[in-house]
């Protein structure tokens, strides 16, 4: 597919395979959209960014696609003016442009409206088409409710009140078997999960009995009797025994074991029936007969054999499949019962009322508003739809004139079906699209990773189970030609393979000795690279391997902790970067609780002790036996406790916790550890927490208990709780697969690809159809796809995501693996999980086998694939050393004092070193005015005739006397001169400039600031604020050419000022705001300055104020200032929006300003957003 030439006045299809530039193909075709490029393929007419209608799935997606199309925007216009691009695509949309000053104010107006662009997840479309046609709608069809993130906590509830009222009154008898499927109303609830998860399920199979059946005990009873009434007709069979006997043997069984089958069963129907025990006897017993003909009509037809085999035909022997319908019956509504009470809904319930208005009557008018407001639709990562998502974009673009709706997706990377996404909504569209294209250059692997990947996938002629999911063959980038990985001096092979060679391994083995064959690998890189011998080559030259290059894919978090602890033992450090966990659940959350507990009662000796005993206070045993013997430092300790209690009184529970860790060289101890640092994020994060809680409550015994609560009650889908990441620079990395998707690392180790697990709950699919269902019945049904074939579709899917991730080279494990506790067979189960699905072609086989595939598959793969047999032990492993000479050790010299660039720093700061040339005057008597600037106070009166605000003394004392003025005066009063006398008195200034001074004020509260007729004496005292702190923190090392290249990029007036020059600083930018007020819903910033640019009026021209604004730098202060506003609001207001928000700057040189006069001693700019924001990427160290 060329993204150039696509048609896009019709509906159509993208399909892009891994690392094949999907999200720069979709920003490709945004662009020709918003230009109305591509000759006869383009669209009607160019579009606005508030036409093209883009979704996604998640909050991340949205942010990178907008950046990516922000960034891809600006470069275009970039080369528009120059006439050229390097980028090929940039290059091939540049030539099809006609109009370029035209396609130059396009991107401009799209650049700086980005923050417009109708990019959305798919709920939050849904949301704001609803929100805007509210009262188009009516209260009938919408109601605006809270939309709730996560409905754990209501599920939970409404389930166990479902237990409560079902399962908890049950008799021992019946409860007892209940408890076999679910101990209680947690587990019940992960059964039913994958039905309340799976909202679009079209049909729920289940037996004839439970139609029925009224209760539980009713069901119970009905399975009791059942069981009695073939207890009833084996004593009855008994009378026919000596017949049957006399036809043993009989298929194998002989005499002895057939009256051993006759002794168990009787024993079992002679016993009273208090459960669904079923002697194994009874089954065996049946086959037998099955598959026989010998014996005679009278014992084949006797009804106990019939009703025998009419039982397990259809075995219902279990209240597991009633109580599933009950509460599917009975949950659904009360779920739906409690949302209306508490005026909520889901996500789901917001796209079922959405798709409910689109069939009403009112839903024609709906959908052609939404069509001419957003006349084009993009899906991004269509393969995650689901088929109500997909019905709402079906019924708003298909079929329907002048709209088109292009899908862009990659069924192979179909994995987050737990989320809802539905594969098989996408094979269903994908049968109703008329026009599918495909991406299938590869622009992220190394040649040798792509054929490795391509000959893997290539094992089967449908390698995804569905013949709508084709492989097709990536093509490798010629670019990417020079990509290896090179270890002591030679390339090494795209894909490794592990192979454990052993006949059968089980699990447990097999994860033990792959996890140690992982850390003993990334030990020997490391070891190679700290020994110059690890390199990654690509066109850019050789680059010494990092641990940061590494990367191990796991499942889960299980997974990742078997990783963990054997780098541990390596002493290799790692960290997990997809854990969702709670800090609640950690044991410094048990830890500060037991110590808080102290500190608010500390004369009860057990919580003291109970404190003592924490690592937070070191834990040692002779400090707890010294507390308990020696009154005096009993006395000590309680005297420290009290002293905590009152930090944590004066300056709130972090201060306090930070004093503790610090006068108890806690954290010189936690680093002395292994996982030191991770003790100390989860101390500073709960400490963060309940400081943020704590303004909540008004003592501190109801801090304590919120702690409690969350201890006992963690919500690990609590951003705000999920734990924050130690530092992760330069270690190993452990990522799960699923958040590794649309990521790529130079090094990647999948050392469980063979592992598999299988399916507990009843999801099936329809084989020719497709809808899904739940099916709680016990009998099979070859005409449905069950869940463990899904298992397997979605383990395919997995393995692609794993093994496209990487760049450079792959390190798999295989091995004949087994599951269960059964006794090892000659086969394994290896063929049940994706990675053996593929290489035994989808047989089963032993170890013999196996290498066999594997030797076929090195074959085809020609050298890009390579085999490495690990020892059968897992203990066993060597590392291959590399010699190292007997050096003297000596501490490495750091060449500058670590803390030496941090530091507080401000505007004038940045500025004061900034060299001023070329400053034009207008005329001689003005430069003298400049270089005069300083004028002493006490003394400058001797030397003036008039008095005149031109007069007025200046410099910096009299600069701060007018800015004390202005933070206390009420604009909308009129000027108390009483207490502007007080003011003049308190700074020394003679009485004399009183009446000036009035009369200036005057000028400057009234004259108007702007067109629409503003000015600060029409600002209420509740919009204003004066002398507005701020603190901007700089997270990385800020250098004044940098910034000084990036401002002048953005602000016409940094390209005429001097270069900035300042010595590299990282820490805090501090500063003060003069003035920030709201006019009409925008929001502005001001500042007076008093600088004397004249003996009158007519010297504040324009141009001599601009001088003034370069010759300071006063543009590089109103960026800074701008951007801690741009922070401060963004916190602050709802759905804050720099264009929509953000009025500008004013700079008000105060000594200019006339009220017979035109204003011109007013300068007044917006800066730029993609200046604001680069600004902010920049203190974030983000640049």
């Amino acid at each position: 597919m060329n993204p150039i030439t696509l048609q896009l006045k019709q509906h159509c299809l993208i399909e892009a395979s891994a690392g094949t530039g999907k999200t720069y193909t979709l920003v490709i075709l945004y662009l020709r959209l918003l230009l109305g490029i591509g000759g006869l393929s383009a669209y009607h007419r160019p579009l606005s960014i508030t036409e093209i209608l883009l979704v996604t799935f998640t909050e991340a997606a949205i942010k990178e696609i907008r950046s990516r199309i922000h960034d891809t925007i600006h470069r275009l216009r970039i080369s528009c003016v120059c006439g050229y691009s390097n980028d090929p695509l940039l290059a091939a949309l540049l030539l099809q442009i006609k109009n370029i000053p035209l396609a130059i104010n396009q991107l401009l107006a799209a650049e700086q409206q980005i923050n417009e662009a109708a990019i959305f997840t798919i709920h939050g479309f849904c949301q704001r088409m609803l929100n805007i046609n509210y009262n188009l709608l009516e209260s009938s069809f919408w109601s605006q409710k809270q939309l709730l993130e996560d409905d754990t906590h209501l599920l939970q509830q409404v389930v166990t009140d479902f237990w409560r009222r079902y399962c908890s009154p049950l008799p021992d008898s019946v409860a007892r078997i209940v408890q076999q499927y679910w101990t209680g109303p947690d587990q019940l609830l992960t059964s039913l999960l994958p039905y309340l998860h799976n909202m679009h399920i079209e049909s729920i199979i289940v037996s004839d009995q439970l139609i029925t059946t009224a209760s539980i005990i009713d069901h119970h009873n009905k399975i009791i009797n059942y069981i009695d009434a073939l207890k009833k007709q084996w004593l009855l069979f008994m009378q026919q025994w000596s017949i049957f006997i006399q036809y043993i043997p009989i298929n194998g069984i002989c005499k002895k074991t057939a009256l051993n089958w006759k002794k168990k069963i009787s024993i079992w129907a002679n016993k009273l029936t208090v459960d669904y025990a079923i002697p194994i006897e009874l089954e065996r017993l049946n086959y037998l007969l099955c598959n026989t003909n010998t014996l005679p009509v009278e014992i084949r037809d006797h009804l106990f054999f019939k009703e025998l085999a009419k039982f397990y035909l259809n075995y219902q022997f279990s209240l597991q499949e009633f109580i599933l319908r009950l509460a599917i019956n009975e949950i659904i509504p009360s779920l739906e019962k409690e949302k209306n009470l508490k005026n909520i809904m889901s996500f789901h319930d917001l796209l079922k009322d959405f798709d409910n208005i689109l069939t009403s009557n009112h839903g024609e008018i709906f959908a052609n508003f939404i069509r001419s407001r957003y006349p084009v639709a993009m899906i991004d990562e269509f393969q995650d739809i689901d088929p109500l998502q997909y019905r709402i974009f079906k019924r708003l673009y298909d079929l329907t004139k002048n709209t088109v709706l292009l899908l862009i997706g990659d069924p192979k990377q179909a994995i987050y079906s737990f989320r809802g996404a539905d594969i098989f909504t996408y094979i269903h569209a994908r049968k109703l699209v008329k026009e599918c294209y495909t991406l299938d250059t590869n622009w992220r692997s190394a040649p040798g990773m792509v054929n490795a990947v391509n000959q893997l996938f290539q094992s089967l002629p449908i390698p995804f189970i569905f013949s709508e999911i084709p492989f097709k063959p990536a093509v490798a980038s010629a670019f990417n030609s020079n990509l290896q990985f090179m270890l002591d001096e030679k390339a090494q092979p795209a894909m490794l393979l592990w192979l454990q060679a052993s006949n059968n391994v089980g699990v447990a083995h097999y994860q033990k000795s792959m996890a140690h064959q992982c850390a003993a690998t990334i030990s020997y890189w490391l070891r190679s690279s700290n020994a110059g011998l690890a390199w990654l080559e690509s066109n850019k030259g050789r680059k010494q391997l990092q641990a940061s290059d590494i990367v191990v894919l796991v499942r889960n978090r299980d997974e990742a902790a078997l990783i963990n602890d054997a780098m541990t033992a390596l002493s290799i450090k790692s960290v997990y970067v997809s854990s969702f966990s709670s800090v609640f659940q950690t044991i410094e959350a048990r830890e500060i609780m037991c110590l808080l507990q102290a500190i608010v009662e500390p004369e009860q000796h057990n919580k003291l002790r109970c404190a003592l005993a924490t690592s937070l206070l070191g834990g040692e045993v002779d400090v707890i036996e010294s507390f308990n013997i020696n009154e005096k430092i009993n006395n000590k300790w309680r005297g420290k406790f009290n002293l905590y209690h009152k930090i944590w009184q004066q300056h709130g529970i972090l201060p306090m916790l930070r004093h503790i860790i610090i006068e108890n060289h806690i954290a010189e101890f936690w680093l002395s550890s292994y996982s030191g640092e991770r003790c100390i994020t989860n101390v500073l994060h709960l400490g963060e927490l309940l400081q943020q809680a704590s303004v909540q409550f008004d003592n501190e015994y109801a801090l304590v208990r919120w702690l409690s609560v969350k201890i006992t009650d963690p919500n690990d889908k609590d951003k705000n709780q999920q734990l924050w990441l130690e530092n992760h620079h330069n270690l190993v990395h452990i990522i799960t697969i699923h958040k590794s998707k649309g990521l790529e690392f130079p090094l990647v180790l999948l050392p469980f690809a063979s592992n598999f697990r299988s399916k507990k709950h009843s999801m099936f699919h329809d084989r020719q159809l497709y809808p899904a269902g739940l099916d709680l019945s016990i009998a099979p049904n070859s005409m449905n796809l069950t869940e463990d074939d899904k298992r397997l579709a979605e383990d395919l899917r997995l393995l692609y995501v794993a093994v496209t991730r990487s760049i450079y080279h792959c390190c798999i494990g295989i091995a004949p693996i087994y599951h269960g506790y059964s006794k090892i067979t000659s086969t394994s189960d290896l063929h049940l999980s994706a990675l053996g699905y593929l290489i035994q072609q989808g047989n089963a086989g032993n170890a013999i086998f196996l290498r066999s595939q594997l030797e076929k598959l090195l074959v085809r793969a020609e050298g890009d694939i390579s085999l490495c047999e690990i020892n059968k032990s897992p203990l066993s492993h060597t590392i291959v050393s590399i010699p190292v000479a007997n050096l003297e050790l000596s501490a490495r010299h750091l060449p500058i004092n670590l803390f030496d660039r941090w530091q507080i720093t401000s505007y004038t700061e940045l500025q004061k070193n900034t060299a001023v040339t070329s400053i034009r005057f207008n005329d001689k008597a003005q430069q003298q005015l400049y270089s005069n600037i300083n004028v002493d106070l006490l003394n400058h009166q001797q030397y003036i005739t008039e008095l005149t605000q031109h007069t007025f003394p200046c410099g910096k004392l009299a600069g701060k006397f007018l800015h004390s003025i202005f933070e206390t005066i009420d604009f909308s009063k009129q000027i108390d001169s009483t207490q502007l006398s007080l003011e003049l008195t308190k700074h020394n200034i003679d009485q004399c400039w009183l009446l000036v001074l009035q009369q200036w004020l005057h000028k400057v509260i009234t004259a108007p600031l702007n067109n629409s007729n503003l000015s600060l004496s029409k600002l209420d005292h509740r919009n204003y604020c004066t002398e507005l702190p701020f603190l901007l923190p700089i997270n990385t090392t800020l250098r004044a050419q940098d910034m000084d290249k990036l401002c002048k990029n953005y602000d016409p007036l940094s390209l005429r000022c001097p270069t900035l020059d300042f010595t590299p600083v990282k820490g805090m930018l501090t500063g003060v705001i003069d003035l920030v007020f709201c006019w009409q819903n925008r929001y502005y910033l001001l500042d007076y300055k008093s600088n004397r640019l004249g003996e009158d009026s007519s010297a504040y021209t324009k141009e001599a104020i601009e001088q003034a604004m370069i010759q300071h730098r006063y543009e590089l202060q109103y960026q800074l200032y701008t951007l801690a506003l741009h922070r401060y609001m963004r916190h602050r207001l709802v759905n804050y929006d720099y264009q929509r928000d953000f009025g500008g700057i004013f700079y008000l040189f105060i000594r200019g300003i006339e009220l017979n006069l035109p204003i011109e001693s007013i300068y007044t700019y917006r800066p730029d957003i993609s200046l604001i924001n680069k600004l902010d990427q920049m203190f974030n160290g983000k640049m």
